[in-house]
């Protein structure tokens, strides 16, 4: 970046846009509306602000290929999910309500998808202006709205019928796909920040983070949540377990006091598989029945299709194959439980490469030795808790990978004073 075009006016808007994106983080869980409306004016600010940097050449190739590159993946990702929303559309047949609202979701998802390319672009080249007193104040923003949420979810737990919270969204698991994104982004900050309060804030941020998903109940995320904070401690400190012995002690505990505390979760997940011949209509004994369903549709198309022809197939397969399994049968209608088998049987080997395309972006910046400690985080939440369902297939969930990918940029270059 030309250091003459770091004006105060640019530094302002840099810092501002970071702040604001870190407040939409926060208050996502427990408010509807003003989140989104907070990204939407981030992305638009992101879009003149590159179209400004491709204007002072600010942007090259040769300093910004990965972010570039990475940004015309998700751009084909978001174009891919769109043009397949809109033929489905705008084709004369009424689909049915479950299979209109997974086009909206995908239509609207791939629109955030789209606007977050740019967000990620645009602090990817202007992120050394960040400060360390926004970074801190961002991480502050956050551990305060990961409190707030906290109330909230603690209300719904102990005073409504729901026994796993949902908090903003329809769903649990959507709601604790939304918590881990948060708490990556977390970390992405946390990389460039030596406030004397900062590991106090890394402590809460864990500890709040990790009872809103065990309040949840999604397994997946629990392991994503493992996955994640593994990464970050190995990326960022660099530390050999086979050498360490007393680091290696303590992350053992750790895991082992996590999926204890969340014992009765996997007790019953164990319980489902072993008495899966007697009892299969269980809830990873549907998503035995739908990956099934989902691989054998895999030989029966490679372009696009609309959800209800999905259903039918999947449920003439599941009623084949799995008669017992009602909870397969019901619940297929919705989505394939697996990231890439939801959009291969949906938009065929152009929505897999459209999805495969950004982890190949990112695994060659790994090989080229970009810095890559702060995106591989979101990308790894994602990963993990795709292979159980389909994170991004929802709008909510789309938005906050796109914030949480965007905010970790900056941990990609060095922070401004």
């Amino acid at each position: 970046m030309n250091s003459k075009s770091a004006t105060a006016p640019l530094k302002i808007i840099v810092n501002a846009s970071v702040i604001a994106l870190c407040i939409s983080l926060s208050l996502s869980m427990f408010i509807t509306g003003w989140p989104q409306k907070i990204f939407y004016v981030v992305s638009y600010v992101s879009f003149f602000t590159t179209l400004y940097a491709i204007y002072k050449k600010d942007i090259s190739f040769k300093n910004e290929h990965f972010y570039l590159v990475m940004f015309f993946s998700l751009f084909f990702l978001a174009a891919v999910r769109f043009v397949w929303a809109m033929m489905l559309k705008h084709n004369g047949i009424d689909p049915s309500p479950t299979s209109a609202g997974i086009i909206n979701n995908y239509l609207v998802g791939s629109k955030r998808i789209l606007l977050g390319a740019f967000v990620i672009l645009c602090l990817s080249v202007y992120g050394s202006l960040t400060t360390q007193k926004t970074i801190f104040l961002s991480k502050v923003i956050i551990v305060v709205g990961l409190i707030v949420t906290l109330g909230f979810g603690l209300h719904e737990h102990f005073y409504t019928v729901n026994d796993r919270i949902k908090l903003t969204t329809d769903a649990s698991s959507m709601s604790s796909y939304m918590i881990i994104f948060i708490y990556a982004a977390y970390l992405g900050l946390s990389r460039l920040e030596n406030h004397r309060y900062s590991k106090c804030l890394d402590l809460g941020a864990f500890i709040l983070t990790f009872i809103l998903l065990y309040l949840c109940g999604t397994r997946i995320t629990i392991l994503a949540l493992i996955f994640v904070k593994l990464t970050f401690i190995f990326l960022e400190y660099k530390i050999d377990l086979r050498k360490n012995w007393q680091m290696a002690g303590l992350v053992v505990l750790a895991i082992v006091t996590i999926l204890g505390i969340t014992g009765h979760r996997w007790a019953q997940g164990i319980n489902d598989i072993q008495k899966y011949d007697v009892q299969s209509s269980t809830s990873l004994g549907a998503r035995v029945a739908i990956w099934e369903s989902g691989i054998y549709l895999l030989h029966h198309h490679i372009g696009f299709t609309t959800p209800d022809e999905r259903t039918t197939l999947a449920r003439a397969f599941i009623k084949t194959h799995h008669p017992e399994n009602t909870e397969g049968y019901t619940n297929v209608q919705y989505n394939m439980h697996n990231e890439f088998l939801e959009v291969t049987t949906l938009q065929g080997l152009l929505g897999t490469f459209s999805l495969l395309l950004p982890y190949l972006v990112l695994i060659y910046g790994w090989v080229r030795k970009v810095n890559i400690k702060g995106m591989v985080l979101p990308f790894i939440a994602l990963f993990v808790t795709g292979l159980t369902d389909s994170v991004i297939l929802y709008d909510q969930t789309a938005t906050l990978f796109v914030i949480s990918l965007a905010v970790c940029c900056i941990g990609t270059r060095k922070s401004a004073e």
